[in-house]
């Protein structure tokens, strides 16, 4: 029962229907129809409930879960007498024995077969429930009412006895001629849709008895699209995903592990039973549509010819999956599974090939035509070429039918080129002039597209047959791309042991040490390939290759002599100063500044996530940022360089929360990486300073950064340096501060707003000049880096002229970021200057907060469905902070109410 009213969240507007329904006093018959798992017994368990506490008696019926109920049994006569018995003492003062027993001889006599719907039924049936119902206000439920195959005779005789009959059917009967009967008959008929999604992600959370994980139900919100929104789908794929051990508890938090692998709806769903039902058959062509990215309705014929099957048959199959809602069919006539996790079951373990042979089946019939002369889409064509692999057998002309193809696509879909340029490389020789054309081509249109995983089959092919002279700084680019993204060195040995080699000749990359913290391949050698190229083009793969090793090499000099040899204007942005969110290490602006506007990030992958990290930790949204931490820790990948930062920085933001024991075992998961020197510093500061030990951690950080500095490399420095500035005066430690702040002045000049902005705030500490301290703070919020504006606000508050508005500040981000430790200091900072406490936001600025943040979020175009998930309130909420706001500020649409915020027209005032 707990499960069942953790199911009724999101059905208000149902249950009034139903209170209504029963305060109206009499008979009356309403049928709750819905979809499998949407919910329906809940709703009537729920009825029951609300009925019996109305001094209503209820009678429940349930004719599809009674095993002894026999396929004769047309009218559920049985499952009516067994339930009448099970409930005679409620019904004592009846005096409906006589009656019941009549019943129970009809329905042994028509359970073999004998008789029917015949009058003496009708009548037995009527003294019955006239017996039942002369005594007190009475309620027949039937649950699964689709069971039964005629069932609204009885359900009609109760309503005319004067119950309410409430009863549930499942939609996919709809049109069973009982069903269709029972409906027809229905007073009302009460259509359960899919929950809110807000509702639908509480109730995966309360379901699991453990704190779930903010990354699940955006993972399942994908996986089951529409079904989201169904309660039993969404619980029973949960519960699957934790019997097979994908839903696993770490670290306090219920994760998904290995989160990039496909979820796959359960193996009891009623849509995979529905696929069961109707055979191999079925399955097969749901395989079909699964691995046939944009199968249409007008290419049955050429599936029927590629499995051998009757045309008549597959259409008349496909109608059938369609009706079951298996398969989906768009206005334009493309098929698709219901969601992407019933074509991942589809799939299953079959699927690692991408459905190549049936692709490859399909390719060999369409070039059959082609040669014929036959009108052949070549998109589809050649989509099926790529995604046959080698199976597919080309002649040299067809490659060049390929090439050309890909580059009529290039434009407008690099996806589609880059896969055919795939395809051609596969049957080229490395030595051929095209080859070296048509693998500049791949890499630009991987780097528009973020589709590196296409790289796979050119660093296959360098390791089997090597490169030709003057391509090597490609395949080293594709390799260094390949594990940047995947978080996984390439399989091969011959591309391993590039990763780990120079390229240009002119520097050693070393790139598998300082990514994963090892050589990749130790002692082995590259292919041979000729000598390596000069060019000085920035464009060019060798010269970004050039540039993109060194960045990462952690030799600022190299960098920066690669930089300006590439013909790039200005000093080169070292690795630690694009990202403008503190001292982390961000490897993803890194590549998009070197590769420019070739390079798009995927949304997937170790740097996708670390990004994550980064972003949520910046925007004191530390839950997200924690998530993604989490997400990395289960990926299914080595340890990277960017796994030990999100560990610094998940230590970082729980000691920030006052919760030690996680912050130390994220710092002891973390390995002494080279290229994380300066953000473990950085990390070890702050435990210090939170212990007490403020003027310990001043000392540490000036050791660290003599030592750095004078072996060459000063990135990151100025922020480890601010931290330590803040930590030294806030203890009222000003000699320590002002040798900070004389180590800072000898670190080399940097352009930038991170650079100028240490200075000021140092400078503003060391001279308590409030003026500087304004400045700098403004540079803060200008890169919205929250964390660094809480620390100073903290520290200025000290000794500021009116430390009010720095406390309030504080108070507020602290109480954002759940810095407990943050909030004690904001409270012992008020006590030493004898203002007045700052007070958590009342329900009136709370309110004033989330009204601004409706509208912020209506300017970038969201509904009120996607706004209530990013605040995290109810679809209902928002509307009515939409009402009070057009209310109070006379705007009649939420576009003037938009334009009235940017036009700085509107109040803050709260209502």
């Amino acid at each position: 029962m707990a499960r069942a009213r953790a199911m009724i969240r999101g059905r208000d507007q149902e249950l009034a229907e139903l209170r209504a329904v029963s305060a109206a006093g009499g008979g009356g018959l309403v049928v709750i129809e819905g979809p499998a798992g949407i919910g329906r017994t809940a709703l009537l368990d729920e009825a029951e409930r609300l009925l019996r506490a109305a001094g209503v008696r209820v009678l429940p019926v349930r004719p599809g879960a009674d095993p002894d109920s026999g396929g004769d049994d047309a009218f559920a006569l049985a499952p009516l007498v067994r339930a009448v018995r099970d409930r005679f003492e409620r019904f004592p003062e009846a005096g409906h024995g006589d009656a019941l027993g009549t019943v129970a001889r009809l329905s042994d006599v028509a359970g073999q077969g004998t008789g029917g719907w015949t009058p003496a039924v009708v009548t037995a049936l009527g003294n019955l429930f006239d017996r039942i119902g002369g005594r007190g206000r009475t309620a027949l439920l039937v649950d699964d009412a689709h069971a039964v195959a005629e069932p609204a005779p009885v359900l009609t005789a109760a309503r005319r006895a004067g119950f309410l009959v409430l009863a549930t059917c499942d939609e996919s009967a709809r049109h069973a001629p009982g069903t269709a009967e029972l409906l027809a008959a229905a007073d009302q008929v009460m259509t359960l849709g899919a929950l809110a999604d807000d509702v639908a992600e509480s109730l995966a959370r309360r379901a699991q008895g453990a704190r779930l994980d903010e990354s699940v139900p955006d993972l399942l919100r994908t996986a089951l699209g529409p079904l989201f929104g169904n309660p039993g789908t969404l619980l029973g794929t949960l519960a699957d995903l934790r019997r097979r051990g994908r839903l696993t508890l770490f670290r306090g938090r219920l994760c998904l592990s290995r989160p990039a692998e496909p979820v796959h709806l359960p193996a009891d769903h009623h849509l995979v039973r529905r696929v069961a039902a109707l055979g191999d058959p079925a399955a097969r062509l749901l395989y079909a549509v699964a691995v046939w990215d944009g199968m249409h309705v007008d290419d049955l014929p050429l599936l029927a010819e590629v499995t051998g099957a009757r045309l008549d048959d597959c259409g008349r199959l496909l109608d059938r999956l369609i009706d079951a809602q298996v398969l989906v069919a768009d206005p334009a006539g493309r098929l698709s599974c219901r969601c992407p996790a019933l074509a991942a079951w589809a799939v299953g373990p079959a699927g690692g090939d991408g459905g190549a042979a049936l692709h490859a089946a399909v390719a060999e019939r369409l070039l059959s035509r082609h040669r014929r002369g036959d009108e052949v889409d070549p998109v589809v064509l050649a989509d099926h070429i790529a995604r046959g692999g080698t199976a597919v057998v080309l002649e040299p002309r067809m490659v060049g039918w390929l090439l050309d193809r890909a580059a009529d696509a290039e434009q407008e879909q690099p996806e589609h080129a880059a896969r055919w340029c795939v395809a051609a490389l596969r049957r080229m020789s490395p030595d051929e002039p095209e080859h070296s054309r048509t693998l500049n081509r791949l890499m630009r249109l991987v780097a528009r597209t973020g589709r590196y995983e296409l790289l796979g089959d050119v660093l296959t092919q360098y390791a089997e047959q090597g490169c030709a002279p003057g391509t090597l700084a490609r395949i080293h680019l594709a390799a260094v791309l390949i594990s940047l993204h995947s978080g996984r060195p390439p399989a091969e040995g011959a591309v391993r042991s590039l990763l780990d080699s120079g390229v240009t000749g002119r520097e050693r990359a070393g790139f598998g040490l300082w990514w994963f913290g090892r050589p990749t391949a130790p002692g082995r050698e590259p292919v041979p390939c000729g000598t390596a190229e000069t060019a000085a083009d920035p464009h060019d793969p060798a010269e970004r290759m050039a540039l993109l090793s060194t960045a990462m090499s952690g030799d600022p000099g190299a960098y920066e002599r690669t930089w300006r040899r590439s013909g790039r204007a200005g000093s080169a942005p070292g690795p630690g100063r694009p990202h403008p969110m503190g001292p982390t290490i961000d490897v993803g602006t890194v590549t998009h500044l070197v590769l420019s506007a070739h390079h798009r990030a995927p949304l997937t992958g170790v740097l996708a996530v670390y990004q994550r990290v980064v972003h949520g930790y910046a925007s004191a949204d530390w839950t997200r940022a924690m998530s993604a931490v989490r997400e990395l820790e289960l990926s299914d990948t080595e340890d990277t360089l960017v796994h030990h930062a999100a560990r610094l920085l998940a230590a970082e933001m729980y000691a920030a929360r006052g919760e030690s024991r996680q912050a130390a075992q994220w710092l002891a998961d973390v390995a002494p990486v080279p290229g994380i020197a300066v953000l473990r510093a950085w990390v070890r500061l702050g435990v210090l300073s939170r212990a007490g030990d403020d003027r310990r951690a001043a000392r540490l950080a000036l050791r660290v950064s003599r030592r750095l500095r004078l072996a060459g490399l000063p990135e990151g420095l100025h922020l480890l340096l601010t931290r330590a500035v803040r930590i030294a005066a806030f203890a009222g430690d000003r000699d320590g501060a002002a040798d900070l702040l004389q180590e800072m002045e000898l670190l080399p000049d940097e352009a930038g707003t991170v650079a100028r902005e240490a200075l000021l705030l140092a400078r503003g500490l060391v001279h308590r000049d409030e003026h500087r301290l304004r400045l700098a703070t403004d540079l803060t919020r200008e890169r919205d880096d929250l964390p660094s504006l809480l620390a100073s606000c903290v520290v200025v508050a000290r000794f500021a002229e009116d430390p009010r508005p720095w406390l309030r500040e504080a108070h507020t981000l602290a109480t954002r970021c759940g810095a407990s430790t943050v909030l004690e200091r904001v409270r012992a900072v008020t006590r030493e200057r004898g203002v007045p406490a700052p007070r958590a936001p009342g329900r009136r600025e709370a309110l004033a907060v989330t009204e601004r943040r409706v509208i912020e979020l209506i300017g970038e175009g969201l509904t009120n469905r996607q706004i209530a998930l990013r605040l995290e309130i109810s679809e209902k909420t928002v509307e009515n902070h939409l009402t009070r706001l057009f209310a109070r500020t006379g705007c009649r649409s939420r576009v003037e109410l938009a334009a009235a915020s940017l036009a700085g027209r509107l109040t803050q005032t709260a209502p």
